[in-house]
């Protein structure tokens, strides 16, 4: 039972999501919808009861905002044909590249002590299986859409 609400939730979430995509270019909209519809399928998948999830989705959307700048701001050769770059230039952007990575380790390391304050560790496990999921889902469902237009 718990199951069937599960999925109808997620595809119900899911739905209103790309419902955003199909009018057009509002990209503000329709990362707010992927954004609940992620939050819901987090929600169930972690098992969250109504005290933890107040607690929680605060400290997870800061978190989630610190990652996102963290990959905004070190985003090396994106959209650029790597033959304008130097040799060095190349190496300087691959550092960056792994310095970003091992700050996102560490901001992982550190939220991970703050969640786990706020939910179990198997809550936790579940919620990294649940992003990875979730994003599984999203990526399939966005090359169906491309592949219908």
């Amino acid at each position: 039972m718990k199951t069937i609400r599960t999925f109808t939730l997620f595809f119900a979430m899911l739905c209103i999501a790309f419902s955003a995509q199909a009018q057009g270019k509002h990209g503000g909209k329709r990362n707010e919808k992927i954004d609940a519809a992620r939050t819901a399928y987090l929600t169930d998948k972690m098992n969250l009861n109504a005290e933890q999830s107040q607690k929680f989705w605060p400290l997870y959307n800061e978190y989630d905002a610190k990652r996102n700048e963290l990959r905004r701001v070190s985003r090396p050769f994106k959209g650029q044909d790597l033959d304008k770059f130097t040799d060095a230039q190349l190496k300087e952007q691959m550092n960056l590249m792994f310095d970003t990575r091992q700050k996102e380790i560490s901001l992982d390391k550190e939220y991970a002590d703050k969640f786990q304050k706020i939910i179990s560790i198997r809550q936790l496990a579940a919620l990294y299986k649940g992003e990875r999921e979730f994003m599984k889902v999203l990526l399939q469902k966005l090359n169906d859409e491309k592949a219908k237009n």
